[in-house]
């Protein structure tokens, strides 16, 4: 155990860790030896970027960050800093990136060993650290007692705030594993675009001799459908290059819920952060209770080793060779699968298309149509041409097919159907490798399988729908919608005549 005199733990591993959050009462082993800890899952969390020329330049202008003045970051940065540096604290030097040529070397810094050791499976620890030798992130999670009374405080939420001149990142407040990935996909998000790579909000595994690439937004199963594809390649933090994909990170964070990818038992080991996971007396988990379990559906992550998982020791691969476009229609109307043309696929990324909660977490949902450019608000800062040229040029590059899938909900009423079927969804899968006969959707230049799969029902929606007209007032909602969206992009005229959406 390495420390000095100011109480700080350099590196320790991911054992040691453990040891000092249960000496400090951070959290509590379950049976199976998971480390089970409380946090409060802030509804108002403030990100901020200090504004200067490298930010201002390239900042979406409705990108969800407020722009901060240096000073007043300088100045949080030092009250900061001189409260943690009286204090025990941990710090970890971590990539985010596996491969030393695209990764960007970090120096975290937590008061809390359980924050510590939520590091090594958002990041990746290497043998050795920074080999490049290049220029350092230092980033700080600390309580907001140590802000003392900064103005933008109060809100009372958690805040992050984020100075690319200076390459410094604090992290206030009592937050999810959550944020600190989101933070981390952030500085990505800014940073990689410079070296022509697009960062990812999604899951990849080859199988098959092929590379898939899933794509969508929150609650739509990205890692489940990867790893029913092969070999998982990585999980939420990836990126994509002219070299292939890159995993960015050791390990993943996984919503618990029935779908879960793995084994309860498996997933529970030791080495495991469960994030508001509730205990019985013996320690194990209190899940058979279906108002509990529907409670914990929402409530409860778990950050684990991707080695626990179906996944290949490679940390660069080729391609991908195909890219799924994972969305959840609240109004039913898209067809289970659907190829897709590579500038419909730009298209559909510009659209982020789902609803507010996907159809695992809530089968009877309010239609909440939600439209998440790249899927995940935080992971793209910048001016959106500058990831969709990108992707343009790595889909043409690696000669990528495109699909979308239609993740949920199925079953002819808008907001009442359900997620696909295991068996669905098998079909699905089958449909993208095999499939060679397909025919027009009749809508936003969508193509579907011909015929009707044994396993998986109707291709087209329409014949889920017992009264053609309610189907068509839906999907003409739907398209509505995709227009009015599209209208606001920089380049409405293209991408609605990639969608085969009339220009007003």
């Amino acid at each position: 155990m390495k420390t000095d005199g100011s109480s700080r733990y350099d590196d320790l591993t991911l054992a040691e860790l453990v040891e000092h959050a249960l000496a400090l009462n951070e959290g509590q082993l379950s049976a199976k030896g998971a480390l089970v800890v409380s946090t409060e899952r802030k509804t108002t969390v403030q990100r901020f970027i200090v504004n200067e020329p490298s930010v201002s330049d390239v900042i979406r202008a409705d990108a969800q960050f407020h722009l901060l003045d240096p000073q007043v970051f300088k100045s949080i940065w030092e009250r900061v800093k001189d409260d943690v540096v009286e204090r025990s604290r941990y710090r970890i030097h971590a990539h985010m990136g596996v491969d030393p040529d695209i990764a960007v070397p970090l120096e975290i810094t937590t008061l809390s060993a359980w924050h510590a050791l939520s590091c090594h499976h958002l990041c990746h620890i290497p043998d050795t650290f920074n080999p490049r030798e290049k220029p350092e992130w230092k980033l700080i999670w600390a309580p907001l007692a140590s802000f003392g009374d900064a103005e933008i405080l109060s809100d009372g939420g958690g805040v992050i705030l984020i100075h690319v001149g200076k390459r410094r990142i604090l992290m206030g407040g009592d937050l999810t594993t959550g944020e600190m990935r989101r933070t981390l996909l952030t500085l990505l998000g800014l940073l990689l675009p410079e070296k022509d790579t697009l960062p990812l909000h999604g899951a990849a595994a080859q199988g098959d001799g092929e590379i898939t690439l899933f794509l969508g937004p929150a609650g739509t199963q990205k890692t489940t459908w990867a790893l029913r594809c092969g070999q998982l390649i990585g999980d939420r933090g990836l990126s994509w290059s002219n070299e292939g994909l890159h995993r960015l990170a050791d390990g993943c964070r996984l919503h618990l819920d029935q779908n879960l990818p793995i084994s309860l038992d498996e997933a529970l080991r030791f080495g495991t952060i469960a994030e508001n996971l509730t205990l019985e007396s013996d320690r194990q988990p209190l899940l058979d209770d279906p108002e509990t379990r529907a409670e914990l559906k929402t409530t409860t992550h778990l950050v684990l080793p991707l080695s626990r998982l179906n996944a290949t020791a490679e940390s660069n691969t080729r391609g991908p060779s195909q890219l799924v476009i994972l969305t959840t229609d609240p109004l039913g109307v898209l067809p289970p699968l659907a190829k897709i043309s590579r500038e419909q696929c730009l298209a559909w990324f510009i659209l982020g298309y789902g609803n507010h909660l996907g159809p695992l977490e809530e089968r009877q949902a309010e239609i909440d149509i939600r439209f998440t450019p790249g899927f995940m608000d935080t992971l793209l800062p910048r001016n959106l041409d500058d990831y969709v040229f990108i992707l343009e040029d790595l889909l043409e590059a690696h000669d990528t097919r495109c699909f979308l899938v239609n993740a949920g909900w199925h079953g002819g009423k808008a907001s009442k159907g359900d997620p696909l079927s295991a068996s669905e969804e098998s079909a699905v899968i089958t449909g993208m490798y095999y499939c060679t006969d397909w025919e027009p959707f009749g809508s936003l230049g969508l193509s579907v399988p011909s015929g009707q799969s044994e396993t998986a029902g109707p291709w087209h929606p329409k014949d889920r729908w017992p009264e053609s007209g309610e189907y068509t007032h839906h999907l003409s909602r739907l398209i509505q919608s995709i227009a009015d969206e599209l209208n606001r992009t920089n380049d409405p005229e293209r991408w609605l005549k990639a969608l085969e959406i009339e220009c007003n």
